[in-house]
């Protein structure tokens, strides 16, 4: 019973690691290797969670790759597809699956994220842009979960390829039958390298912080 609850419990942690960090369609590029990795954390509770990923870009469009998250009691491997097509510099589309398994139930299957990546420019010069990150988790043994987020974001170039881009929105259930979650952020540009400082869950007595980065090479 106990093993079963820590299951579920690993279940709710990493669908809500998902919605976090904004996904934009493009993907990282024929050739190119890409890696993301985070820590989450509340201040106050002890419940720290890792979240890390590599991606290899086949083609402009297509790219694959392997992703891990920690979390207490739980460790999850999941492989990913991934593809993404800008239509204009108004709109871009991406989707992206990832079956992801257990580790620690002898690498049984856990869950299958379903995800749509969408963003755009607002402005002509691109600085100021709409992302929105629609998520369909198909769960073993529990409901699956709808939700979306949807950020406004604004980059300030700095001198030598740098820049700084603050964003702000909510995260939210599909059916709307719970209070919706402010999150905002920003990330630091070093050339090929983004610096990531976010948080979400602030009206509640321990807001979650991430902080992570991420590169393509």
């Amino acid at each position: 019973m106990k093993h079963i609850v820590v299951f579920a419990v690993s279940l709710l942690l990493s669908v809500r690691v998902l919605a976090q960090i904004p996904y934009f369609a493009a993907t990282v590029g024929d050739g190119k290797l890409y890696g993301y990795t985070s820590l989450k954390l509340r201040p106050g509770v002890n419940k720290m969670a890792t979240y890390t990923t590599f991606q290899y870009g086949l083609g402009d469009h297509f790219a694959t790759g392997l992703d891990l998250y920690t979390g207490p009691g739980c460790a999850c491997w999941g492989a990913l597809v991934r593809y993404g097509v800008g239509i204009s510099k108004w709109f871009n589309i991406g989707a992206e699956v990832t079956p992801t398994f257990n580790l620690n139930d002898s690498f049984r299957f856990a869950y299958l994220t379903n995800a749509l990546y969408l963003n755009g420019a607002i402005t002509r010069d691109g600085r100021l842009f709409w992302c929105s990150n629609t998520w369909w988790i198909v769960k073993r043994g529990a409901n699956n979960t709808f939700s979306n987020y949807e950020y406004l974001g604004y980059t300030f170039p700095l001198k030598n390829r740098h820049s700084i881009t603050p964003m702000a929105g909510c995260i939210h259930s599909w059916l709307f039958d719970q209070d919706l979650d402010l999150a905002a952020g920003c990330y630091y540009t070093l050339k090929q390298w983004n610096f990531y400082l976010w948080g979400n869950d602030f009206l509640t007595s321990h807001p979650r912080i991430v902080m992570g980065a991420d590169f393509a090479l």
